[in-house]
């Protein structure tokens, strides 16, 4: 299975996307799940999900409304989180508008 089903699958399990996702379908593509996560949202709510009270939910913008500005400011807090709350390095991360671009 490709690791993005994968991934997926676990975004799933961790109940940050619902079931019959758009991105279990048969014809879909690492493109749909890129789209779903870009504006930041689903990030942030995975990180509370795995511990709760991690993000803020007031600090990030739940409708961006694609918004670059607004969806930037959400996946930098989701990366940010990662390093101060999970300790993972910088240098493990992407960068931001890698996610949005």
């Amino acid at each position: 299975m490709e690791y993005w089903r994968q991934c997926a699958l676990w975004l799933i399990s961790c109940k940050v996307l619902p079931p019959n996702h758009r991105v279990t379908g048969d014809s879909a593509q690492v493109f749909d799940l890129a789209q779903t996560l870009r504006d930041g949202v689903l990030l942030c709510q995975l990180l509370n999900n795995l511990k709760p009270h991690t993000i803020n939910l007031k600090e990030i913008n739940l409708r961006p409304q694609m918004s670059q500005f607004l969806c930037l400011k959400n996946i930098r807090t989701f990366l940010y989180s990662c390093c101060e709350v999970f300790g993972m390095k910088k240098t493990d991360l992407f960068e931001a508008f890698d996610l949005f671009d």
